[in-house]
């Protein structure tokens, strides 16, 4: 009798502590092992993790289950990673414990040349969907920003929350001029250290905790401010 391991994964989203996505991954898979006769060892599911983070708890204990001629199942190969090389490590992982994978829809068997380069072109498809959709959301983002909309749990430098519309973004104008003072800097071809020095030898503007100014905060300003006007420069 082969024994399988059952492992589910979804991604990041607002209602993670309510998604049954991973149930019905299980029931996907338990429905594949009972057809296929194995025997269901074991289920571990990670929730709320990116395909591209190796740091999923529940994989590797998955991985820790495995026997020799024993089975990983899961749903669709991409809930193991959406990154080619981490796909390539838990491959190997999984062979060298004499187990093997597989998927219930997607799955390509076999270790012909072909076999691997269709597997390898499915992980690329899926790693490309992810940085795609990566973009799409960031777009997103910087949209509702250009819009004054809050994004975060904390207002970028140069904002406040609207006392009268939590949800929005209302310029500070210190902050503002500190913001127009870096960027004067910047378009004189000032560095963003350099930025920061003048901008602690002036003491003309403060930063929002009062210490002093530094390259990273530069960095962010900079982009920050970059983002929610739409500047393209």
């Amino acid at each position: 009798m082969t024994n399988a391991i059952i492992y589910a994964r979804f991604s990041p989203r607002r209602n993670a502590e309510t998604s049954d996505s991973n149930e019905i991954q299980k029931a996907y898979c338990e429905q594949h092992a009972h057809d296929k006769k194995y025997t269901v060892a074991g289920f571990h599911e990670d929730k709320a993790l990116s395909g591209s983070d190796a740091d999923r708890p529940a994989l590797w204990a998955a991985l820790e289950q495995l026997e020799k001629g024993s089975v990983l199942l899961v749903y669709k190969l991409d809930r193991l990673a959406r990154n080619v090389y981490l796909m390539e490590l838990i491959k190997q992982a999984v062979k060298t414990c004499g187990a093997r994978i597989e998927a219930v829809e997607g799955d390509v068997e076999g270790d012909t040349a072909e076999s691997v380069l269709i597997r390898q072109i499915l992980s690329s498809i899926s790693e490309y969907e992810r940085k795609i959709i990566a973009l799409r959301t960031k777009f997103a983002m910087q949209q509702h920003q250009r819009n004054g909309k809050r994004m975060g749990r904390f207002p970028p430098y140069g904002f406040q929350i609207d006392p009268e519309d939590n949800t929005m973004l209302i310029p500070v104008e210190l902050e503002q001029k500190a913001i127009v003072r870096i960027w004067a800097m910047k378009a004189e071809g000032y560095e963003t250290m350099q930025i920061a020095r003048k901008m602690n030898h002036e003491k003309l503007h403060k930063t929002r905790n009062g210490n002093r100014w530094a390259r990273k905060q530069i960095d962010k300003i900079l982009s920050n401010h970059k983002q929610i006007k739409g500047d393209s420069k």
